[in-house]
């Protein structure tokens, strides 16, 4: 089994790992990187009262990070961080020494917490004042321009990451109401070709009935040719209708599932299918074609999922499909005109479908019988 998937301009692993990133945790893996070497001055030269203060900048940091990934209010955040400079101030007065290890972890909690119109002035603003008091410590020009630095990088780049976050979360679910209007778009397409086809057609034959109505007894003649012209009205216009739906009834496994992962990729689901794909008979073929459009057309409507499987397998008597998606379920008894049509379509075959729903997701198996052997 492989991933199929879309080539996109960015498709290494780093951003990929930032897009998925949603929680505190790039915040969080720069705290040990900053704060042990205050840690363990304060500890070797045993200063308590600042490790007192090192080992509180460490807690509160902790929680303004994670209170900003808890939904709470933006003010309760933004608070958190106005106490830890409080603190950083505090340390400064007790302890010059140390500013390029707190600095940063200051304009790095500001990025995360406070709402993003303010952060990156918040950001600029601590690394200029940072700099000033590296500079005043040390009487080194070259201590306090490396300070700035690593202040400004520290802070714009979680700024940055924020602001990618946010933006990949809007162009996902902008891609799942794009993907579920597609949908709604193809079927209200084919309600307008059998409007198209059939609107006028009966209305002509409502008018011709009527005439015969009417001319039934004087007219016994008028009637009959009436009634034939209404026999050929009605056998082209289920030619008509048998050539618009066979359209959509011609379907190839291989061509739905191919779109079923281009437009689920689209709206942000990641997905697994079986390659290579196994030769299936012409009956079996359509079925699973079908059963992948419906299947797709959940996880796109109802599932809100982020990943889906599609594994097939065929042995000498029997073809398998199964649809796996992680997203809300169906319900304990997942019912639906797609899902019966499906059923329906299987039972024709000799074959069943069963449906598993949960909290932890949707599964679809569907069960034909084949003949053929795979290639």
């Amino acid at each position: 089994m492989t991933k199929q998937s879309i080539s996109t301009d960015c498709d290494d692993e780093v951003t990929r790992w930032v897009a998925r990133t949603r929680g505190p945790g790039f915040a969080l893996i720069w705290l040990p990187v900053l704060m042990l070497s205050p840690i363990l001055t304060a500890v070797l030269d045993g200063k308590a009262v600042i490790l007192a203060v090192h080992l509180a900048i460490t807690a509160l940091y902790v929680i303004t990070v994670v209170i900003a990934h808890r939904g709470l209010p933006q003010r309760v955040g933004e608070l958190c961080t106005i106490g830890l400079m409080a603190l950083v101030v505090v340390q400064f007065f007790l302890s010059p020494g140390g500013q390029g290890f707190l600095y940063p972890l200051l304009a790095i909690a500001a990025a995360t917490a406070i709402r993003l119109r303010a952060a990156l002035g918040i950001v600029t603003g601590l690394a200029i004042s940072g700099s000033f008091a590296e500079g005043f410590a040390t009487m080194s020009l070259s201590n306090a321009l490396q300070f700035g630095f690593a202040t400004v990088m520290a802070g714009a780049s979680t700024y940055l990451i924020r602001c990618l976050t946010g933006t990949i979360d809007d162009l996902r679910a902008t891609r799942r109401r794009l993907a579920g209007l597609a949908v709604v778009e193809e079927r209200q397409r084919f309600s307008r070709d059998l409007h198209d086809l059939l609107g006028h057609t009966l209305s002509v034959i409502v008018v011709k009935a009527e005439a015969i109505r009417r001319l039934a007894d004087s007219d016994p003649a008028v009637a009959a040719k009436h009634a034939q012209e209404i026999e050929g009205i009605g056998r082209t216009a289920l030619a008509d209708v048998r050539q618009a739906v066979a359209g959509y009834r011609q379907m190839r496994f291989a061509d739905e599932l191919s779109h079923a992962v281009e437009t689920l990729e689209d709206a942000g689901v990641e997905v697994e299918t079986t390659t290579p794909l196994p030769h299936l008979d012409g009956p079996t073929d359509t079925l699973f074609a079908w059963a992948v459009r419906e299947a797709a057309t959940n996880i796109l409507r109802h599932a809100h999922a982020s990943h889906c499987t599609m594994k097939i397998s065929v042995d000498e008597s029997a073809a398998a499909l199964e649809i796996t998606d992680d997203g809300h379920g169906m319900g304990s008894n997942p019912t639906g005109s797609g899902l019966i049509g499906v059923r329906e379509r299987a039972e024709r075959l000799g074959g069943h479908v069963h449906t598993r729903s949960g909290p932890r997701g949707f599964t679809l198996s569907v069960h034909a019988p084949s003949t053929e052997e795979s290639e």
